[in-house]
């Protein structure tokens, strides 16, 4: 992958011919279907916009690939796509295999198709009868919580407590208890999503850590991701939920790329602090379906506010730590150092730093 190019003729011109022609070919066709997409060089990729990003084409030492940039397109294309290495929004192919127009031609068609409807889409609002019922704790979980309460106050510390202003963590509704004995407490109760939904309702800080920590992904909905991102108030609550709990739920994905539209300094945290948690503790994702995070990390760099660019260099360096990821993440790192935006050069400058020293 040659990172340094700046336009598409320069991206394949440097690669040897065995690869450039297959991919010069891949080019044509897209062209031929979006004759008014821009061509760009996106994050090290040759891609194409309309609408949004459309598609992208990109060689490896390995195998070429093209990314629809999307990880539910591929999902109608299934038989025709037997024989090629795929994931969500990824099909590798030798240049001695190369992708049919054909299909080529569908996919772009469909990328157009997704793009023109997101633009269009208006955003539903939900109505009082459309709202999930939330079901009453019992009263046995209501005392299970008074009683985890009570020994969160035995447990309770003032050194601990005045610590906590040391590092950035609001205390005014905290206990004061070490996170290794929240820990230790955690385990000695179990996983009880009930538990923990009460425990969190609670406001106490370490009433809401334990939460996290005794709370089942699986069970966890969306609607309970947004309301208890809604209550961040510090990095502290905000990373752990996001480290032990939210990156391991099936909504987690999704939720990165609506919180990062938001204007709350936590809940844009919350979604850059997901991402950089995702992408450090799940092994199933290929690293290619990260890239089409990046456009959301380039957006957000030019946020001053602390602990947004602080998330936003934490998910560009964790992206920049998986294997097949670090050129492109080195590549945005270094576009972001030379920006006009403050904050921008800051993270560019914070990532370029971390993704080339020697470990």
């Amino acid at each position: 992958m040659p990172p340094k190019a700046k336009t598409i003729d320069a991206y394949l011109a440097a690669l040897d011919d065995r690869q450039r022609r297959p991919l010069e070919k891949l080019r044509k066709t897209i062209k031929t279907i979006a004759p008014d997409a821009e061509e760009c060089i996106s994050y090290g990729l040759a891609a194409f916009r309309q609408n949004g990003m459309l598609v992208a084409l990109g060689a490896t030492p390995n195998h070429l690939a093209f990314y629809v940039m999307d990880g539910s397109t591929l999902k109608d294309f299934e038989s025709e796509l037997k024989g090629y290495d795929t994931s969500k929004g990824t099909i590798r192919f030798q240049p001695e295999k190369p992708l049919p127009a054909s299909l080529v031609r569908k996919l772009v068609k469909k990328r157009l198709a997704e793009n023109a409807a997101l633009k269009g889409k208006g955003k539903k609002l939900a109505t009082k009868s459309s709202r999930p019922r939330t079901k009453a704790p019992s009263k046995s979980v209501n005392a299970d919580v008074d009683a985890v309460v009570a020994k969160l106050k035995r447990l309770a510390s003032n050194k601990v407590r005045d610590g906590m202003l040391r590092y950035g963590i609001p205390n005014d509704n905290a206990f004061g208890i070490a996170v290794g004995t929240l820990h230790k407490l955690a385990k000695d109760i179990g996983k009880n999503h009930e538990l923990a939904a009460e425990l969190w309702k609670t406001g106490w800080f370490e009433a809401r850590m334990l939460a996290t920590f005794i709370d089942e992904p699986d069970r966890v909905t969306p609607a309970q991701m947004d309301r208890w991102c809604r209550d961040f108030d510090s990095w502290a609550i905000c990373d752990t939920v996001c480290f032990h709990l939210f990156d391991r739920s099936p909504h987690a994905y999704a939720k990165v790329e609506q919180w990062a539209k938001s204007n709350r300094e936590f809940v844009k945290r919350g979604a850059f602090a997901l991402l950089a948690c995702l992408s450090l503790h799940d092994k199933k994702t290929d690293d290619e379906e990260f890239l089409r995070y990046l456009p959301l990390i380039e957006k957000a760099a030019p946020d001053d506010r602390n602990f947004v660019k602080k998330g936003v260099s934490w998910a560009l360096r964790g992206i920049g730590r998986r294997q097949t990821l670090r050129e492109a993440a080195i590549y945005l790192a270094e576009r972001l150092a030379a920006a006009p935006e403050p904050a921008a050069r800051w993270i560019g400058k914070d990532a370029v730093r971390d993704l080339t020293r020697k470990r």
